[in-house]
């Protein structure tokens, strides 16, 4: 077998793996939250831009956040193995044409995001009279040209041995597209295109020609490619447990006061249950994340309904995404060896997720202030009855 027949079989078993896994993540209750979470955004998103002035500083500015923090999302897939450094390594010279085809896929396919991207912010972009075909078509390639500066620069330190040149051109990097960024949306789109286009071309000399024949750096390969696989696990562990993920365990002792109040020594399910939910940053990123960009989108919501709709959509995410906890409590050896009931396991799940959702509809309902203190009374009510409904009918009936 060659290195590319090698190659062709882990991709193939790497879609394959993907697949089987991915058709639990997109279950119904998640699409159908999905699409009412995109409908609310896109309502929001077309107010906001009715607002919008040519002249405004603060949308180009938002334009800029948004793409810098799009931008790193999506790596290179090399299915590079731990092994590989050993195996092979006498082979190594062979590897060029395999990593070339690598870099040009994930291209192409993160391309074809940030073309999304682009297209989204279209009339953000004509709201402030920076529209035409030609515009517009100019701000697709820029973006293209911006997102292939970031792949290649991540290519040419699997060919680096140099953390100070890596931390050098990386630095570059930021500046570059920072400054694309800012020339393109303050100052002319042409400058901004034809700075991208050169950045691109100095860095495809750097990448194909200058250091076309230094070797592999075999232990950032390894660990880059670890970290990008265990990222997409990680997702899918919400979801689904898999043998593949590895999610990072922090002390948090901050929160010790908070774990002494809501549980007590004497109930063991709900002391270990609120200390793994904390503890593991699966489970505590998760809430955050959610609680985060619901409460963004609930404060720049106008419509009252869609603030109480987009509330009650991230309650439901949030607590659905938890359940998962109870597989936690049947893995553990300690209640595996005690004659705790399911019924006790329940009710842990449940009283953790009354506190949790009960803070959630808090700080919800206070990013409503904005539309006056009927509105916030209005999303705390609802939104704390639906979480008392969702946990008491669905999640006993989920997981009895």
């Amino acid at each position: 077998m060659t290195i590319r027949d090698m190659f062709k079989k882990r991709t193939n078993e790497y879609y394959s793996r993907l697949g089987k896994y991915l058709k639990y993540v997109f279950n119904d209750h998640f699409v159908i939250a999905l699409m009412i979470l995109t409908g609310a955004l896109g309502f929001t998103y077309s107010d906001y831009v009715e607002t919008v002035a040519p002249t405004d500083f603060l949308p180009r500015l938002l334009l800029v956040v948004i793409v810098y923090s799009v931008l790193p999302v999506g790596g290179i897939r090399t299915l590079i193995e731990p092994a590989d450094g050993i195996y092979l390594l006498p082979l190594e010279k062979q590897m060029a044409p395999i990593m070339r085809r690598h870099l040009l896929v994930s291209g192409l396919f993160l391309s074809a995001g940030m073309t999304v991207i682009a297209t989204l912010t279209m009339p953000l972009m004509e709201a402030l009279n920076i529209t035409g075909q030609a515009y517009s078509l100019s701000w697709i390639a820029v973006l293209i040209c911006l997102k292939l500066i970031d792949l290649l620069v991540r290519y040419h330190s699997f060919q680096s041995d140099s953390l100070s040149l890596i931390r050098t051109i990386n630095i570059g990097r930021h500046i570059l597209i920072l400054g694309t960024l800012g020339l393109s949306l303050f100052v002319s789109l042409w400058a901004g295109l034809a700075l991208a286009l050169g950045g691109l071309s100095g860095l495809l000399y750097l990448v194909f020609i200058f250091s076309r024949k230094k070797l592999w750096n075999w232990d950032r390969m390894i660990e880059v490619e670890q970290k990008r696989v265990q990222g997409i696990y990680r997702l899918i562990n919400l979801f689904i447990e898999t043998p593949y993920g590895q999610n990072k365990v922090k002390r948090m002792k901050g929160f010790d006061p908070l774990i002494s109040i809501i549980s007590s020594k004497t109930d063991p399910h709900m002391y270990y249950i609120s200390r793994v939910f904390i503890r593991q940053t699966a489970f505590s990123g998760l809430y955050v994340r959610l609680l985060t960009i619901g409460l963004i989108v609930i404060y720049f919501t106008p419509v009252l309904w869609l603030r109480t709709l987009v509330s009650v959509l991230f309650i439901y995410l949030i607590g659905f995404q938890l359940l998962p906890l109870k597989q936690v409590l049947n893995e553990s050896v300690h209640f595996k060896l005690y004659p705790y009931t399911n019924t006790d396991k329940i009710k842990a799940i449940q009283k953790l997720l009354n506190v949790t959702l009960i803070i959630t509809s808090i700080i919800f309902s206070l990013g409503s202030l904005n539309g006056g203190w009927e509105a916030t009374g209005i999303v705390f009510l609802i939104s704390t009855l639906f979480a008392f409904g969702f946990n008491s009918v669905y999640v006993r009936r989920r997981l009895g």
